[in-house]
């Protein structure tokens, strides 16, 4: 596993950038959106966390109602199939299945045995 970066829902995506930028000196590595969801990326050295921004009346991200809310780990791996393969074989809830991103990773969601949810990625085209 190479890094962890935390996906954190928020009350107002401009004043949790704003604040991590001009307070705490993180930098912006992207800002994109997803439908009505929108997702900013920030950095400082080798921290980095990702805040997303849910529109209460838009459509959800996500299957299931209750993980609009949570907070998300993202865990970038170097051989996502093998994990995926391992994930699989234990009978761990998978929330979404192996797929492409609109980023150009490969990503998979489960839930860990406490109800808390983890998304692998790895970064470029992975084929199986």
């Amino acid at each position: 596993m190479l890094k962890i970066i935390p996906n954190i829902p928020v009350a107002s995506l401009e004043h949790s950038v704003e604040f991590y930028l001009d307070v705490l000196g993180f930098e912006m590595v992207n800002i994109r959106g997803r439908g009505e969801t929108t997702r900013a990326h920030l950095r400082r050295g080798g921290a980095e966390i990702i805040f997303r921004s849910c529109d209460p009346e838009a459509p959800l991200p996500f299957p299931d109602p209750f993980l609009a809310n949570q907070i998300i780990l993202h865990i970038q791996v170097n051989d996502i199939l093998a994990l995926y393969d391992r994930i699989r074989k234990n009978r761990v809830e998978v929330v979404q299945t192996l797929e492409p991103t609109l980023f150009g990773a490969a990503r998979f969601m489960i839930r860990d045995i406490d109800g808390r949810l983890i998304s692998f990625d790895q970064p470029g085209n992975v084929q199986r």
